[in-house]
């Protein structure tokens, strides 16, 4: 091999060695400004975050303020609420006892008036007997008529009691929720001052108590018209008074009167809306078989059946 391919083939091999040592330091240099250049922009971000945080704890701060004055507006809303259903339900327990007093006393004198009939019938029985009796000479006869004197009349009528029907009543009329909507608590269906996932303040309790407040205000009365209801058939006190208490359970019936008539009838006083068909809803009474014989102007003839007559 000559001189000149001897030095023709070991020049490039040193001017890669050479380039490859430039490359490899320009990688170093660019590496470590790549570094440099993270490092740098991870601080500037850092400073940042510092920066905002004041900021964001302001924030933070500003809306759990929101969230308590809610709460506090929502438990106002709420004691308002609370209030005036307390007045309401204790309003309404005193109007229940006045009815409750009005049918009692009128249960007590059908039984009075009762009592004093079967007095009267056995006075007449045994006026009658008596003078049967005296009239009969023969001893044998006369001693064989006294022993079937007629004997006094039962006067317990065990056909039921008006205060356990009247206490009955009186617990389903009063039982919580009857008288007024009650309101969710809060935590209930959404209705918390902030939602749970997203913390934002919520003017939900607020309006539902200001609603509450409003649906608190009185409505405007309906107007009532009276209608006497005249029935014949009932005798029990225990069957006057549960037909006088279903009449008084029939939509848009407001109240209920009752009092005895001249021929056994007896006359229950229904106030009622102008669109209550009595004439309807009364042959509607479960166990009465009641039907409607006739009517006039603020009047309706009532047949009913006794159901404790079958006992």
């Amino acid at each position: 091999m000559s001189v000149n391919e001897t030095a023709g083939a070991r020049l490039p091999n040193r001017f890669m060695a050479d380039l490859t040592q430039a490359m490899r330091s320009t990688a170093e240099t660019a590496r470590l400004a790549t570094i440099e250049q993270c490092q740098a922009e991870a601080k500037g971000y850092i400073e940042q975050l510092h920066s905002r945080t004041d900021d964001e704890a302001a924030s933070l701060r500003k809306a759990a303020e929101a969230d308590v004055s809610a709460i506090r507006d929502w438990s106002k809303a709420e004691m308002e609420r609370i209030r005036v259903e307390t007045e309401q339900r204790i309003a309404r327990r005193r109007e229940l006892l006045e009815q409750e007093l009005q049918e009692y006393n009128a249960a007590i004198e059908l039984e009075i008036e009762r009592v004093q009939k079967r007095v009267s019938g056995f006075e007449d029985e045994v006026a009658q007997f008596f003078e049967q009796l005296l009239q009969e000479a023969d001893p044998t006869v006369f001693a064989s008529m006294a022993a079937q004197m007629p004997d006094p009349p039962a006067f317990e009528s065990g056909r039921g009691n008006i205060a356990a029907d009247l206490k009955a009543r009186r617990e389903q009329i009063m039982r919580p929720g009857q008288t007024t909507g009650a309101e969710p608590a809060p935590g209930a269906n959404g209705t918390q001052p902030a939602e749970a996932e997203g913390g934002e303040a919520a003017a939900a309790p607020v309006a539902s108590g200001k609603a509450a407040a409003a649906a608190a205000a009185p409505a405007k009365a309906a107007q009532v018209d009276s209608t006497q209801v005249v029935v014949v058939g009932l005798v029990s006190v225990a069957s006057i008074a549960t037909f006088k208490r279903q009449l008084g359970r029939l939509p848009g019936v407001k109240s209920v009167g009752v009092s005895s008539g001249p021929d056994g009838e007896f006359i229950f006083t229904v106030s009622h809306t102008q669109d209550t068909s009595l004439n309807q809803l009364i042959p509607t009474l479960p166990q009465f078989q009641a039907r409607v014989v006739s009517e006039r102007e603020g009047v309706l003839n009532v047949s009913a059946h006794d159901p404790e007559a079958e006992g």
